[in-house]
């Protein structure tokens, strides 16, 4: 019995004194305290005193602090630059924009005081960019934070080009036609107004000036083979040979013909009264056409006003147009229920979010619409300061601005004319037209449009 009692003790002590650990208490460790090592917070975010930029060679951007900071740089690479035109990327990624080179894993001593300074060459010949209207994303390798890390910039490359303004009156002896001709790689109808001497039906010769294609060679005209076109009573009947089948077919030229068809007679209804248009073939009335257009597309159509257009700008070899838009209202967020004052507000954010690849926004970034009030039926837009500096020493592009408020915002329903005010003050001394127009008072909008020839003017 001693025996097996010495065995047993000599066991316990071989247990006790073994490598294996046995946790015979387990420790609640729930009301214990984490201790974290703190991470050093940096305050370093990005700074230009430029604001929107005419045709640019560079631009300086500071990394601006609020403490004292050593910078680390691991690259030869500060910034990079991804460029937007509307809500379209047209170049991501681009680097090695700096003017001086940064040296690899250098450190860089900043405070509030002192800034990194950093000017980048953004000129449009570096960058391979059209003359447009873009917004330049600059991103910091040297912020890790992606909040502070982006600058965005408005940037215009305008390498020359003119705007002649819209007139009232054709000139002694003719009518002026507004006709729709198509840009030459088929992305949006332009119009023109030609003026010519009266010798038949204004419809058809309406018609017979399509054809005749435009003097611009940066258009063409998708109008070819027509039958005949007729007038009766308001009723204008444009009838097509079946033989001629490019029309019918599904392509984006059948859709811009259709459209060129009807946008040119009805804007003849400045001299005859245009009610609808019928189209026919072979001299038939037809259910569908243009591409499986409807029977209420091609028979009776009618002269119903067009609402909510953005006028944009279009650059042809030296010369700006005009066009007419049409935005999307549900992403504009325009309703049946929206006052006028809001309908002008949310139509005139859609210029900057207007989402098109081509063409051009015609109002400057830095403008802002402080507020729309109503008289009448005259819209009263308030723009703020910036209003005033806009296309500086361009006489033509302030006009071309200016028109393309004034036919925007009648197109809201209600709306005949508009009128400009600066801080709640009238516009004077901003611009001048060679018609008088006074711009401290209600502006219509002219009736033709883009005037094709403007020696004949004089």
């Amino acid at each position: 019995m001693k025996i097996f009692r010495n065995i047993i003790i000599i066991a316990l002590i071989g247990l006790f004194s073994s490598t294996y650990l046995f946790n015979l208490s387990p420790i609640d460790y729930r009301g214990t305290i984490e201790i974290e090592t703190p991470e050093e917070t940096s305050t370093l975010s990005l700074e230009s005193k430029e604001g929107d930029l005419l045709n640019p060679e560079s631009i300086t951007i500071n990394h601006v602090s609020e403490d004292e900071e050593i910078i680390k740089s691991v690259s030869d690479i500060i910034f990079t630059l991804d460029v937007y035109r509307g809500s379209e990327l047209v170049k991501g990624g681009l680097k090695n924009l700096e003017l001086v080179s940064p040296s690899v894993n250098m450190s860089i001593s900043v405070n509030p005081d002192n800034p990194i300074v950093t000017t980048l060459d953004i000129s449009q010949k570096n960058l391979e960019l059209e003359d447009g209207t873009y917004k330049f994303v600059f991103n910091s390798n040297l912020i890790s934070d992606s909040e502070k890390a982006a600058l965005s910039v408005n940037v215009t490359y305008d390498t020359g080009g003119s705007y002649y303004p819209a007139i009232n009156q054709a000139p002694t002896g003719t009518k002026g036609l507004t006709l729709y001709f198509a840009t030459e790689n088929s992305d949006t109808l332009i119009p023109v107004t030609r003026f010519v001497v009266e010798d038949k039906s204004i419809t058809r010769m309406a018609i017979e000036q399509l054809q005749n294609g435009p003097l611009n060679s940066g258009m063409t005209s998708v109008i070819k083979d027509v039958t005949n076109t007729t007038y009766n009573n308001g009723n204008v009947v444009i009838d097509i040979p079946s033989s001629y089948t490019a029309y019918n077919q599904a392509t984006t030229g059948s859709s811009l013909a259709y459209n060129a068809f009807v946008r040119t007679i009805f804007a003849v209804d400045r001299y005859w009264p245009i009610h609808s248009i019928t189209f026919t073939v072979d001299r038939k009335k037809v259910d569908t056409y243009f591409h499986e257009r409807s029977s209420e597309s091609i028979n009776l159509l009618p002269n119903k006003k067009r609402n909510y257009l953005l006028y944009m700008a279009y650059k042809l070899d030296d010369r700006y147009y005009l066009f007419d838009y049409e935005p999307d209202l549900n992403k504009a967020g325009i309703t049946a229920n929206d006052t006028l004052e809001l309908k002008a507000q949310k139509l005139f954010d859609a210029y900057k979010d207007s989402g098109i690849p081509y063409g051009r926004n015609p109002i400057p970034g830095s403008i802002v619409l402080n507020n729309a009030s109503v008289q009448g039926t005259t819209l009263i837009l308030d723009f703020n300061g910036e209003f005033l500096n806009a296309y500086k020493g361009k006489n033509d592009l302030r006009q071309m601005m200016i028109e393309s408020f004034i036919y925007t915002f009648t197109s809201i329903p209600g709306v005949d004319s508009i009128k400009i005010t600066v801080n709640g003050e009238n516009l004077k001394n901003f611009v001048d037209f060679a018609d008088g127009r006074n711009l401290t008072g209600a502006l219509y909008p002219p009736a033709f449009i883009n005037p094709e020839v403007v020696e004949a003017l004089n």
